[in-house]
């Protein structure tokens, strides 16, 4: 009769455990809580372009199912130069110009708009929402969109108000050698002849050249803009990590997406 006892008490324990997460570890008690957990990431749209979407699905699990939390982050980073048109017919472009059929750049920018900044993130307390028994681990699924966003370089004329002096002596040097009369004048109304040569290559003369670099501002060349666009990539990194209440803490490699502005 005991023996009977005990195999239904078995057959109920094992009964009232199968829906359960399985969990061997409980069975031998508690350990100190110091091992890491495991984690792994993948992405529904390996290549998403600007305002397209991927899911970001994270499992992950832990032996002794002790988490903080896990969070998902995003870096956000362009580099470009500029095309530049301005009213009178100038046109500047300072990336990938050709000479003898050899690219060159002549100004390139950078900015990095996002430094690994948290998007989304899953506390402890949530977790058992995200439990699959059939892996037997926890899977987050998030959707993340691909979004164009300006930095300290806006998208438009008012980008010349934020370009350092050196970045802003560069282009003006440029426009020295592609300025238009028409552009020039515009600017300096006043401008007396010998700022412009009789034919050739440049339209302006040193002495009209050395004006322009001395004397255009801001808020000048930027009354005279027609368009002005990036040119480059825009660059998006997205990272995933799982974090115990210890401290310790579960990354995996960075997955860039590059996209061409």
């Amino acid at each position: 009769m005991k023996r009977l006892i005990y195999t239904l008490l078995i057959g109920a324990a094992f009964g009232l455990s199968s829906c359960e997460k399985n969990d061997p570890i409980t069975d031998l008690g508690d350990t100190n809580g110091e091992f890491s957990a495991n984690i792994s990431v993948s992405y529904s749209n390996t290549k998403p372009l600007i305002g397209d979407s991927t899911i970001v699905t994270v499992q992950t699990w832990q032996r002794d199912d002790k988490f903080d939390k896990v969070e998902f982050y995003q870096t956000i980073f362009e580099s470009f130069g500029l095309e530049l048109r301005l009213n009178k017919g100038t046109s500047i472009d300072t990336k990938d110009q050709q000479i003898n059929n050899n690219p060159y750049s002549t100004l390139i920018l950078s900015d990095t708009i996002k430094s690994k900044e948290v998007w989304n993130t899953i506390l402890a307390k949530d977790l058992d929402q995200y439990w699959v028994t059939s892996s037997n681990n926890y899977v987050i699924r998030a959707q993340y969109k691909v979004e164009r966003i300006d930095g300290k370089y806006p998208s438009n004329a008012n980008l010349i108000s934020a370009l350092s002096d050196v970045d802003f002596g560069v282009l003006k040097s440029l426009l020295a050698y592609g300025i238009t009369k028409d552009d020039y004048l515009t600017l300096f109304p006043s401008a007396p002849a010998d700022h412009f040569t009789t034919g050739g290559t440049y339209v302006l003369t040193t002495k009209g050249m050395d004006n322009l670099r001395d004397n255009l501002t801001r808020e000048q060349l930027k009354s005279i803009v027609k368009s002005l666009n990036k040119k480059g990539t825009y660059n998006v990194t997205i990272d995933a990590s799982v974090k115990t209440p210890t401290g310790a803490v579960t990354s995996v490699p960075s997955r860039l997406f590059e996209n061409t502005i």
